[in-house]
């Protein structure tokens, strides 16, 4: 019997938890992210985020090449968010080095159950007046990666 996604993911985290507090603020401050889209809430995505943040989504097209799509958290995500995303990674890894870390994982996006696409997600975080905050984020946006993916 398969797990579900949020089980699997559960499980994973629980195996893969981070030793270090400062790995785990960094991971919660991602998932505090992931908590705001899901909830459709601009404001909490703000308050996981410095202010302007840059977002940039890498997805394949049909002639092989890539379309590369940069923009502001302004532009997209805080207009307002259609309700029924959740998003979540696994197998992350965390690299810190003092105020600046990056945390890189393949992640699988849905909008009312159903799959979106998978990929690999980049945060970039820095710790500002004492908390971690995204200060970008980039993306792949492929829609047949998802079994690769999950085999990580």
């Amino acid at each position: 019997m398969p797990l579900s996604p949020l089980l699997f993911a559960a499980a994973l985290v629980a195996v893969q938890a981070p030793a270090d507090p400062e790995e785990k603020a960094v991971l919660a401050a991602a998932q505090a992210f992931f908590d705001g889209l899901q909830a459709a809430d601009p404001a909490a995505l703000r308050a996981a985020s410095l202010p302007n943040i840059a977002m940039m989504a890498l997805s394949p097209k049909p002639d092989g090449s890539v379309e590369v799509r940069r923009f502001a958290f302004e532009d997209s995500f805080g207009k307002g968010i259609k309700p029924g995303l959740r998003e979540w990674m696994w197998s992350p890894t965390v690299v810190r080095r003092g105020p600046l870390a990056t945390v890189t994982a393949p992640y699988e996006i849905t909008r009312d159950g159903k799959t979106l696409h998978c990929g690999v997600d980049i945060f970039t975080l820095a710790k500002a007046d004492g908390a971690w905050k995204v200060a970008g984020l980039s993306w792949t946006a492929e829609p047949d990666a998802c079994p690769e993916l999950r085999k990580r």
